[in-house]
């Protein structure tokens, strides 16, 4: 869970022949920003990192086709996999040459599999050895991984991985364990962590906002006793858990009529107390929202503008966190314990 952003918008790629016969073609509209990858399907824009980055983000691929991306990408397969001739499909290296075509291509089987059988017999591999077009190469069981011999195996880090655990991952000799953070119970699959249900009595809620109004819902689906909250084109919302408080942004017509405004939900009953809490700078851009939930700031997203800034909980003293280098911003998160903010930005 890399995080992928799409925007769509309606792209004209209009051509005009010049009077010497040469092509010229018009620059993207606005609708697709400078920093954004147009796909060959000229609707779908995505960010100009993604491209070539070996995951297909475009609907058609072409942000992964061949005449944009280098024909020699190389593959990356897990510990004890080998790459097909197409290197997004990867196979456990004792199924090359086993009889069975395992690559869609077939390319894992073949003449050099007769050809260069004999060379695994002298290839001093201390678990198996493989036979692939390039020759024989040593492979481990699972847990570990080839040396910088070739030959030897060494245990490998599985948690040096990411996603192997959802919290926390100790490497073990051949192995891993995974465990949670206080608050969170290990889940039978034994890699993904549940937050406890305390109390037990307060089962966990969903608050989902939308243009009109701000709804919850429990996570089976059914609705709670909460009227919903009715807002104006809500994008950014937050809720302080302590204080049973839920705040959005109300965006208006103008970047004066955008407000904040927050309420309180006591036991997710009623919707008390709502007020609107002044903001000395421009809301009108903001895409997401956070609250620092020891000192109650307010932090907010500029998609527009390309920034981050902080507000105190009355509104009134506002600072710029982030503007260099943030390029079309469209997340936050805090951890107020570990006094970490984290921004998301889609290039």
């Amino acid at each position: 869970m890399a995080m992928r952003l799409f925007y769509l918008g309606c792209i004209l790629c209009l051509e005009i022949i010049s009077p010497n016969g040469a092509t010229v073609v018009d620059d993207p509209p606005k609708t697709c920003s400078p920093k954004q990858f147009v796909c060959k399907d000229q609707v779908t824009c995505i960010s100009k990192g993604w491209r070539c980055d070996g995951e297909k983000d475009c609907p058609d691929g072409s942000d992964e086709s061949p005449d944009i991306c280098s024909h020699n990408r190389v593959s990356q397969c897990p510990v004890n996999e080998h790459g097909c001739l197409d290197p997004d499909v990867c196979i456990h290296m004792s199924k090359l040459c086993n009889g069975v075509p395992e690559c869609p291509d077939g390319w894992d089987e073949g003449p050099h599999c007769r050809e260069r059988a004999l060379d695994c017999a002298s290839s001093g591999c201390q678990f198996h050895c493989a036979v692939t077009h390039d020759g024989p190469l040593c492979y481990c069981s699972n847990g570990y991984e080839v040396a910088a011999d070739g030959k030897t195996c060494k245990d490998f880090n599985e948690c040096n991985v990411y996603g192997t655990c959802s919290q926390t991952c100790t490497n073990t000799n051949g192995s891993y364990i995974c465990s949670c953070v206080e608050g969170y119970l290990v889940q039978p699959d034994n890699r993904s962590c549940k937050a406890k249900n305390d109390p037990v009595d307060r089962l966990p809620m969903l608050l989902i906002a939308n243009l009109n109004d701000i709804r919850c819902t429990s996570l089976s689906g059914s609705t709670s006793r909460l009227p919903s909250i009715t807002t104006k084109q809500t994008m950014a919302m937050d809720f302080i858990y302590a204080e049973e408080t839920v705040c959005w942004i109300d965006v208006g017509d103008t970047p004066a009529a955008t407000q904040l405004k927050c309420a309180g939900i006591p036991d997710l009953k009623s919707v008390i107390n709502i007020r609107t809490i002044n903001i000395s700078l421009s809301l009108h851009h903001v895409e997401k929202m956070a609250i620092d939930w020891l000192t109650g700031n307010f932090y907010f997203v500029d998609d527009v503008d390309d920034r981050v800034f902080v507000c105190n909980k009355n509104g009134q003293t506002c600072v710029t966190l982030l503007d260099q280098e943030l390029y079309n911003p469209k997340g936050i998160a805090l951890d107020p314990a570990m006094g970490v903010c984290t921004s998301l930005s889609s290039s």
